[in-house]
C-alpha cells in the first residue's frame, strides 16, 4: 500500500490496497501547509475537500481544525491516519457538506474539487458563512485547475488572486465578504423523458447535467419480475434503482461514497416513488457495513479515482458483489468493452452471460452460484 510520511505524519490512503501508486498527498497539499504555516491568521482552521487528513491533522497540531467533505473515502481516510498517528479525533472534527463548525475559523484552507460545480456550491456556502475578511487559501495542481479561476473566485466571494506556481501546483488566495453575494446553485435537473421525470442531482454527483451514456444503455436492459432486496451500488442521483423499483415490487438499497449522491438519490425517490418507506440509503464503500444480502445488484462502475483512471475500483466492487448476492443472485453491470471486465468477472462468479452491446459498452449478467 502506499505510504508516504508529511513531516511526522504516517499517513495511507484508503482503502488499503496493496501495490497503490496512488500517494495520500501531494504538492497541492504541501503548498496550502506552506501558506498556513507562514500566514495563519490565528488557531481555528477549516479544511475542505482534504484527501487523507493531511491538512486536517497538520492543522489540527496547531489548533482547533475541522474537516468538511463530501467523500466517505476521504472521511475513513482521514480517521484512519488520526488513529494510526496517536491523534485523538473530536466527534466534531468532520463535517458533511454545508454543516458548519462550532466555532467561525479564523483561516480555510480548500483543496481544489475534481468538479467545478461543488466548488462553486463550497464558494457560495462560504461567503454566507464566514465572517468578512476571512482568508480562504485554495490550491491545485496544475493539469487539473479549471479555466477562469479567478474570475470564479471574483464571482463568488468578490475578489481573488492567483499565486505562484511551485512542484506543479499553483495557490490562489482570496477573502470572504462576510455575506452571499449571490443565490447558492440550485441543483442540477436531469431529463428521463420515458419515464416524464426530471431528477436533481447535486453538485458534483455523477452525471449531474444528463443522464450517463451507460447508465442510459442499462436502463434500456433492466430485470423484469424483481422482487426482494436490489442494491443500486454506486446510485449517484438513484436513477437505476428509482427506474426499477417503478415497475418492480423491489426494495432498494442506494448506496453511494459521495454525501451529495446520496442525499440527490434520497430527494428523487421521495418525489418519484409511490412508496418510497421501502427503501433504503446507505453512505460508504460501496456494500462495506451491509448486513444483508441481495437478489439484484445493479452497477454502472467508475474507472477513475479522482482524476487517476482505476479500475481497481470496480473490481473492489465486483468483489463486494460476491459477497453480497444471495444464491442466486445477479450482478448486471453496464462497462465499456475496452475495460474486459468479463475476465475478473468470470472469476468471482460461475455464470457470465452477454444482455447486450452497443458500439461502446456491454452488459454483463453475472449469476452467484450455490454455497
Amino acid at each position: 500500500m502506499a505510504e508516504a510520511n508529511l513531516g511526522p505524519l504516517a499517513l495511507k490512503r484508503w482503502p488499503h490496497r496493496r501495490g497503490d501508486p496512488l500517494l495520500p498527498f501531494d504538492a497541492a497539499d504541501r503548498y496550502l501547509l506552506k501558506q498556513l504555516d507562514g500566514h495563519r491568521r490565528g488557531p481555528a482552521t477549516l479544511v475542505l475537500n482534504d484527501q487523507c487528513g493531511a491538512l486536517w491533522l497538520t492543522a489540527a497540531a496547531s489548533g482547533p481544525a475541522w474537516s468538511a467533505g463530501d467523500d466517505w473515502l476521504c472521511w475513513r481516510a482521514a480517521v484512519a491516519n488520526a488513529e494510526d498517528n496517536g491523534r485523538a479525533a473530536p466527534g466534531d472534527a468532520w463535517l458533511w457538506p454545508w454543516q458548519t463548525p462550532p466555532r467561525a475559523p479564523d483561516q480555510v484552507l480548500l483543496r481544489l474539487p475534481k468538479a467545478v460545480s461543488l466548488l462553486e456550491a463550497q464558494l457560495a456556502w462560504l461567503a454566507d458563512y464566514l465572517p468578512a475578511g476571512t482568508p480562504v487559501w485554495l490550491a491545485g495542481m496544475d493539469k487539473h485547475l479549471p479555466a477562469q479561476l479567478v474570475p470564479l473566485l471574483e464571482h463568488w466571494l468578490g475578489n481573488g488572486r492567483a499565486g505562484l506556481g511551485w512542484k506543479k501546483a499553483r495557490l490562489f488566495t482570496a477573502e470572504a465578504p462576510g455575506a452571499a453575494l449571490r443565490d447558492a446553485p440550485e441543483p442540477a435537473r436531469v431529463a428521463v423523458p420515458e419515464r416524464g421525470w426530471t431528477l436533481q442531482a447535486g453538485p458534483g454527483v455523477f452525471g449531474r447535467r444528463h443522464l450517463d451514456i451507460g447508465a442510459r444503455f442499462l436502463l434500456d436492459h433492466l430485470p423484469t419480475d424483481v422482487s426482494g432486496d436490489v442494491a443500486d451500488l454506486g446510485c449517484g442521483n438513484g436513477v437505476l434503482g428509482l427506474s426499477l423499483a417503478a415497475d418492480n415490487p423491489a426494495r432498494v438499497t442506494f448506496c453511494d461514497v459521495s454525501f451529495l449522491a446520496v442525499e440527490s438519490a434520497r430527494a428523487n425517490v421521495a418525489d418519484h416513488d409511490r412508496q418510497p418507506e421501502r427503501h433504503h440509503f446507505h453512505l460508504g464503500n460501496g456494500l462495506e457495513g451491509i448486513d444483508k444480502q441481495f437478489d439484484l445488484i445493479l452497477l454502472n462502475p467508475p474507472f477513475h479515482r479522482g482524476h487517476a483512471v482505476d479500475d481497481r475500483v470496480a473490481r473492489g466492487l465486483f468483489r463486494q458483489a460476491a459477497r453480497r448476492l444471495a444464491p442466486g443472485g445477479e450482478l448486471r453491470v453496464v462497462a465499456n468493452q475496452h475495460l474486459g471486465y468479463q475476465r475478473p468477472l468470470g472469476k468471482l462468479f460461475p455464470r457470465v452471460d452477454t444482455v447486450a452491446r452497443n458500439a461502446k459498452f456491454v452488459i454483463f449478467r453475472c449469476i452467484k452460484g450455490s454455497p
